[in-house]
């Protein structure tokens, strides 16, 4: 009688799961040799989320740059920072996502530092300074919180919040971002806020950035159109999701965040935008209540700035019979400032301007972040506003 070994099937099991593990282990290398992988390490502050890596010297990395990015020791992409404020200093916090943390540049050629050093060229008698607070992959709901938690205690003089309409509003929604390991606010029924905390104790939040040294996976998530799994992923705080694609009445998917730009969103949207216009009036006044003033700077995006909607929309068959407005997030945040008494400057002008006058992009070709000239240019602009309302902002 034939005998059967016991532990057959283990062994099977055994060398399947070694088989794998080289097959990834392969994988990797040829990633790795095909293209270099960034090295930018974050760390998870259990108040605000993803943060980067304090003081760190490490790399970022595309076909559009390679950079090195150094950090300070308060884990953002700027000089060092005292928190103590001198009597002649004149404080500004930036907030904002990826655009604003700029790691596609050296610090130096960054929106902040290059706004500080034109506006200390135009201001006397006042030592300026801008200070980067921004955080990829976050929203009004998470600036808020980095306002609250890390910016007020540099006591600035005006707070500035850079929205960029194709992902901030979903950013600070819990149900459309999906990541369990930000930060989020909702709305109560009796229009209070209830706080829920970033998951910094998840399995997915210590398992992520082993996920993001891998050249195998980013690949992967490059390649990835639709993102079923990938929000499932973020779910459990292992991945942040990219913007994905969601479906309007008509079952015509088109990016997540482009619900913004239709003329009737869905309701679900409508729930976000809410949210989201209501934690920028949560970061204004508790910056009133903190003596500083406020400012919102709109980022444009790339095809309203270079007037590509029309090849964009090509991309998504039935898009184009939607019923687009391309100004509404402009109008939209004008018309919420106006009610609520702050400012709100539209840098897509001024960028599609330029680049009709001088056929240049301010963006990186594949990244689509601004390049040097395009963080130039959003200085000027924004530094103008501030020298013409001087008195207004304290500047004077």
């Amino acid at each position: 009688m034939k005998r059967t070994f016991p532990y057959a099937g283990l062994l099977s099991l055994a060398i399947l799961c070694a088989a794998t593990l080289l097959a990834l282990l392969f994988a990797e290398v040829i990633c790795r040799f095909i293209r270099p992988l960034s090295t930018v390490e974050y760390r998870m502050d259990a108040d605000v989320g993803p943060l980067l890596a304090p003081s760190q010297r490490s790399r970022w990395v595309n076909e559009d740059y390679d950079v090195v990015v150094v950090t300070n020791s308060a884990g953002f992409h700027d000089i060092e920072r005292a928190v103590e404020k001198g009597s002649d200093d004149y404080r500004i916090v930036v907030l904002g996502d990826s655009y604003i943390e700029a790691l596609q540049l050296p610090i130096a050629e960054g929106f902040t530092q290059q706004l500080e050093r034109l506006l200390a060229r135009q201001v006397k008698g006042r030592n300026v300074e801008v200070i980067n607070l921004g955080v990829s992959g976050s929203g009004p709901a998470q600036y808020y919180r980095i306002l609250e938690k890390k910016g007020l205690a540099y006591k600035p003089d005006l707070v500035v919040m850079a929205v960029f309409p194709d992902n901030d509003f979903w950013d600070s929604d819990p149900d459309l971002s999906g990541a369990v390991f930000k930060p989020y606010y909702v709305m109560r029924p009796d229009d209070s806020l209830e706080y829920r905390p970033p998951q910094a104790e998840s399995v997915g939040s210590a398992l992520r950035p082993w996920l993001r040294r891998s050249a195998f996976l980013h690949m992967v998530r490059q390649g990835i159109v639709a993102l079923p799994l990938e929000r499932w992923l973020a779910s459990f705080g292992l991945l942040a999701p990219a913007g994905g694609v969601q479906e309007n009445s008509k079952h015509t998917p088109i990016p997540l965040g482009w619900s913004v730009y239709l003329r009737d969103p869905p309701a679900t949207w409508l729930n976000a935008e809410r949210l989201t216009l209501r934690m920028i009036r949560e970061a204004q006044s508790i910056s009133k209540n903190n003596s500083a003033a406020f400012l919102v700077v709109m980022i444009g995006s790339l095809p309203a700035v270079e007037e590509r909607w029309d090849e964009v929309l090509a991309g998504y068959p039935g898009a184009k019979s939607m019923t687009w407005d391309f100004g509404r997030p402009i109008t939209l945040l004008q018309e919420f400032g106006k009610q609520w008494g702050f400012e709100v400057v539209n840098l897509t002008d001024s960028f599609q301007s330029d680049f009709r006058a001088t056929g240049r992009s301010s963006a990186w070709p594949h990244d689509g972040h601004w390049n040097a000239r395009g963080h130039r240019l959003a200085a000027e602009v924004v530094s103008a506003h501030l020298l013409h309302h001087q008195q207004t902002y304290g500047l004077n």
